[in-house]
C-alpha cells in the first residue's frame, strides 16, 4: 500500500481520549472521488493502546462533515463498532489494521476519521489513517485473460 501525504487524516495521531483526526480531506473535487471503488480508507494503529485502568475499548469510524474542523453536520459513514481491549490488549496492538474498506460515498464537503474511547482513556495510543487511491484489485476478481475476446 502507498500512502500520499496528502490523503492522511491522522499521522502517528495520539489518542488518549475521544478525538477526531488532525486533518480532513477536502472531498468535493477530490480527483477519482467519483470512483470510489478505487479508493480505500484505512486505519491502521501504530503504538499500542494501553488503558489507564477503566477504558474497555475504542470505536473507529470513518466520517464527512461540511467543515474541515469536523464538527458541522457530521456524519458517520462507516463503524468498527466498539473494539474491545481483549487480553492483554491484543485488539489494539501496534500493527493491527482496523479499518480497510472501499470509501463510502458522501456528498458532504470533507472526510476524516472519528475515535471514541468507551468508558475510559489510554495512557498511550497511535493511529495512522487516511485514502489510498488505486489499490490493486485482488487476483480472484481479476477477470481471466481470455475473456477479453482478444
Amino acid at each position: 500500500m502507498n500512502t500520499d501525504k496528502e490523503l492522511l487524516c491522522s499521522d502517528k495521531q495520539a489518542i488518549t481520549a475521544d478525538a477526531v483526526s488532525t486533518d480532513a480531506i477536502l472531498w468535493t473535487g477530490l480527483s477519482g472521488a467519483d470512483r470510489t471503488r478505487n479508493l480505500r480508507a484505512f486505519c491502521q494503529i501504530e503504538t499500542s493502546f494501553t488503558p489507564d485502568g477503566a477504558a474497555t475499548g475504542i470505536t473507529f469510524e470513518i466520517i464527512a462533515a461540511d467543515n474541515t474542523a469536523l464538527t458541522t453536520n457530521v456524519v458517520s459513514l462507516y463503524s468498527t463498532g466498539a473494539i474491545l481491549n481483549g487480553a492483554s490488549n491484543v485488539n489494539l496492538a501496534a500493527g493491527k489494521r482496523v479499518i480497510d474498506q472501499p470509501m463510502p460515498a458522501t456528498s458532504k464537503a470533507y472526510v476524516g476519521f472519528r475515535y471514541t474511547t468507551n468508558v475510559g482513556d489510554y495512557t498511550t495510543g497511535k493511529v495512522t489513517a487516511g485514502l489510498v487511491i488505486g489499490t490493486e484489485t485482488p487476483q480472484a476478481d481479476r477477470p481471466a485473460a481470455e475473456s477479453h475476446g482478444f
